[in-house]
């Protein structure tokens, strides 16, 4: 019936926005995730490389490296994570179902956007560890470790973001289908509830590996990733991966939230302003010709 064939395309409808629309709700979307998060994140960082000294002061330290890359983070991650879904329809696979689909994108989009995260989150990581702008930090890297600063802990967050994006979006997706099946429809909110409960089990499942990358982006020597996971278990035991969490889920639930809530909400008025400008175009090439005449 029509209810059945609404469900499997409306993958394909949530999906089938171009490049544009992506990036400029990952942008908005992506603004308020770092301004509404920072603070939160500039303690994570602190308590899991032990620099807890003045732990609450300068806590928008570095703030800019990741502002200024907002647009092409997100756009990355927005534009690989779309693209995923729509091959996903274009290959029938319906039968992964919303956890499958959103976990197979996300793993997509987390290995992408990491491309444009490593260099960024050494600059930030380093300038909340030592209480400094990003261009001071960026400066202290180049003069200690060359160029090459850049790259350092390319792998833990390739990894990471692959792992972490996987869980957060398949669970995104799963709630986001369940109201979406309910007969009342998908509230405005959804995708705000969506969004802090795929927070919250994204980071219980993966802040290990975070914690992880944050010591091998933060360590002044150059240390591997099997070095940094040896040497905090060494010296913590496992207790030593979760370092931060309280602030983690602090921060998880209103940055996700208020983030997706905006991404949706921003997708929503796009994809109605151009579904407008296609009924106004279709009208007047329906228009009859004697029409234009007369007028």
């Amino acid at each position: 019936d029509d209810d059945d064939d609404d469900d499997g395309a409306e993958p394909a409808r949530k999906y089938d926005m171009p490049l544009w629309c992506s990036v400029t709700s990952g942008t908005v979307g992506g603004t308020c995730a770092v301004l509404v998060g920072y603070p939160f994140e500039t303690v994570k960082v602190r308590l899991q490389t032990g620099t807890t000294k003045a732990l609450f002061r300068h806590l928008f330290a570095g703030v800019s490296a990741p502002l200024l890359t907002v647009t092409p983070q997100w756009a990355i991650m927005y534009g690989a994570y779309y693209s995923a879904q729509r091959w996903l329809d274009s290959q029938n696979l319906y039968d992964f179902g919303p956890a499958g689909r959103g976990a197979v994108s996300g793993a997509i989009c987390g290995l992408s956007v990491s491309l444009c995260a490593v260099p960024v989150d050494v600059v930030k990581i380093n300038a909340q560890k030592m209480h400094c702008s990003a261009w001071d930090a960026c400066r202290r890297l180049l003069s200690a470790r060359g160029p090459g600063f850049v790259l350092h802990g390319a792998f833990a967050t390739a990894l990471h973001l692959t792992l972490s994006q996987a869980a957060f979006f398949a669970a995104y997706e799963t709630v986001l289908s369940r109201w979406s099946a309910a007969d009342a429809g998908t509230p405005e909110y959804a995708p705000a509830v969506a969004g802090g409960v795929a927070g919250v089990l994204e980071w219980s499942l993966f802040m290990s590996t975070d914690t992880v990358k944050t010591r091998v982006q933060a360590s002044d020597v150059r240390l591997s990733y099997f070095s940094a996971w040896r040497s905090v278990l060494a010296a913590e035991g496992p207790r030593g991966l979760y370092r931060g969490y309280l602030p983690v889920i602090l921060r998880a639930v209103p940055v996700n939230a208020s983030s997706f809530f905006v991404i949706e909400l921003a997708n929503d008025r796009i994809r109605r302003w151009r579904e407008e400008r296609s009924a106004a175009a279709a009208a007047m090439t329906l228009r009859p010709r004697g029409d234009a005449d007369l007028s």
